[in-house]
This record gives structure tokens, C-alpha cells and sequence, in this order.
């Protein structure tokens, strides 16, 4: 191996672990090129291709640009980001700068918040998004459908419940060790 290979391994290397650190996801990155000032808007303003090589080094798997594109309208879809009123200018929504803010919910004193759930077969994937939910808000895992976390994010987690239409599927509880 050459030295300049050698060297353009670590250069990369070491720009891959700086973005991962900074952002969390490929939507995340997207999310945060609508931020005026931000390094991924002035990336994606002045050099798009290499805020484009970015999102892709992003990925702990290897994504396609299709893969990308569907993320973008993903977030369109899902309201995180609208346009003005010429349509041609994206922004980032309230909804979408939530997403961008880091969830740290309070420890609870004496008290644990319990999620039960019973989420038809036919909604699957809600159930799935559900979980991953519970383990990003640091639930526990009880039972199958019964997941149980010592920190207060009943708030996040109602909103996240009514969006997704799951409240008659879902209940949340606090409650105390006897």
C-alpha cells in the first residue's frame, strides 16, 4: 500500500468518526443542511457534492443516492420540512428542528414509567417504531409488550403515541415499587 492511499484511509477514517459523532443519522444531516450557518447548509449551499459524499459516509451501510432521496421526501411527507411560498426553498418545520434537538428527559424520583402496549398485527410497523422508541428513551424491556425506564418523557412519548395514531393501542403508567 502507497503512502498516499495509507494516508487518504485515515483522512477519511477520521472525517467519517468527526460526522458520526456530530450527527446521528442521514436525516439528521439532511435535517441540519436547512439550519442557516450550519455546516451542512453551507455544504450543502456552496458545495453540494461534498455535502452529498457526507450524507453518504454518514451511513454506517453503504446507501444509494435513491436511498438518500427517499429520506428527503420521508421528511417532506412526514412534515419536517416545508417550502416557501414559491416552493422552490426548503426550511425546517418546528416539528423538524424537534428532531434535531436532543431528547433529555428528567430522572424520576422514586417512580417508573411503564408502556403497555397490544398493537395489531396489521400495524407492525408501528410496533417496531414503537420499540425503537421505548430503547432511544432508555426503556427497559419487561415482557414483550411491557417496557418500563426510571426518566420522565411521558410528554415525548404521548405526542409520539397521538402522531403515529396509537392511543387506544398504548398505555402509559407511573408507577411505584412496592
Amino acid at each position: 500500500m502507497s503512502d498516499r492511499t495509507y494516508f487518504g484511509t485515515i483522512k477519511f477514517m477520521s472525517e467519517y468518526d468527526r460526522l458520526g459523532k456530530k450527527y446521528r443519522s442521514p436525516l439528521h444531516y439532511i435535517l441540519a443542511g436547512l439550519i442557516p450557518y450550519t455546516e451542512a447548509n453551507v455544504k450543502l449551499t456552496f458545495k453540494p457534492n461534498q455535502f452529498f459524499n457526507d450524507l453518504e459516509k454518514l451511513d454506517r451501510i453503504k446507501i444509494n443516492k435513491k436511498a438518500i432521496r427517499s429520506t428527503y421526501y420521508r421528511a417532506v411527507k412526514n412534515g419536517l420540512i416545508e417550502f416557501s411560498a414559491n416552493g422552490k426553498n426548503p426550511r425546517l418545520t418546528n416539528k423538524g428542528q424537534s428532531k434535531l434537538m436532543p431528547f433529555s428527559p428528567e430522572k424520576l424520583e422514586n417512580s417508573s414509567l411503564m408502556v403497555i402496549f397490544d398493537i395489531p398485527e396489521k400495524d407492525r410497523s408501528k410496533r417496531r417504531q414503537l420499540r425503537i422508541l421505548l430503547r432511544e428513551l432508555a426503556f427497559s424491556q419487561v415482557q414483550k409488550s411491557v417496557w418500563i425506564s426510571t426518566f420522565d418523557s411521558r410528554e415525548y412519548l404521548k405526542s409520539e403515541i397521538k402522531q403515529n395514531k396509537l392511543e387506544n393501542f398504548v398505555q402509559v403508567f407511573e408507577a411505584h415499587r412496592i
